[in-house]
């Protein structure tokens, strides 16, 4: 369980908890996204967790001959999103990051990045999560903690 105060009822069945995940999985899909361009899958998603794969593409080396942070920023930030959106109630409410810092550990150089996003915190108006990103052999190479802001839909929360 996640603490804090879910964004979901208790009462949620199965059959609903699923699709609400399969529309999350599916709004992250979307070929004409950001995640689509970077090559972003989102692969798994728990209450209040993810997990996202990206390719090291070399389209995304720096100068330096390694994957550009901004890289890997994204996705830390997109797998704690998409963490974050098991919780909340998206007929009422809508989030947004506003503030994340990331550490870098090692270099990518090729491969699959892995990244690992959860909640640590879901406050009413507030969450904070973290993710972990790794290469294809689970060795760390950042760290992020991000804080979103989580409010009524404009208008009464409809549709």
């Amino acid at each position: 369980m996640v603490p804090g105060k879910p964004g979901v009822e208790d009462e949620e069945s199965i059959e609903e908890r699923e699709a609400r995940y399969r529309e999350i999985m599916r709004s992250r899909s979307d070929p004409s996204t950001f995640y689509a361009l970077l090559g972003m899958r989102l692969e798994d998603l728990g209450e209040g967790t993810s997990r996202f794969v990206m390719p090291a593409d070399p389209r995304f080396f720096n100068a330096g001959g390694v994957i550009h942070g901004g890289a890997l920023a994204s996705v830390a930030d997109a797998s704690i999103a998409a963490a974050l959106a098991t919780l909340i109630d998206h007929s009422r409410e809508i989030m947004a990051t506003v503030e994340m810092k990331i550490n870098y550990i090692a270099p990518v150089r090729g491969g699959d990045i892995v990244c690992e996003g959860k909640i640590i915190q879901r406050g009413r108006s507030v969450a904070v999560g973290e993710s972990s990103v790794y290469d294809g052999e689970r060795k760390l190479l950042a760290k992020a903690m991000a804080t979103f802001m989580v409010r009524e839909k404009p208008g009464g929360g409809a549709g």
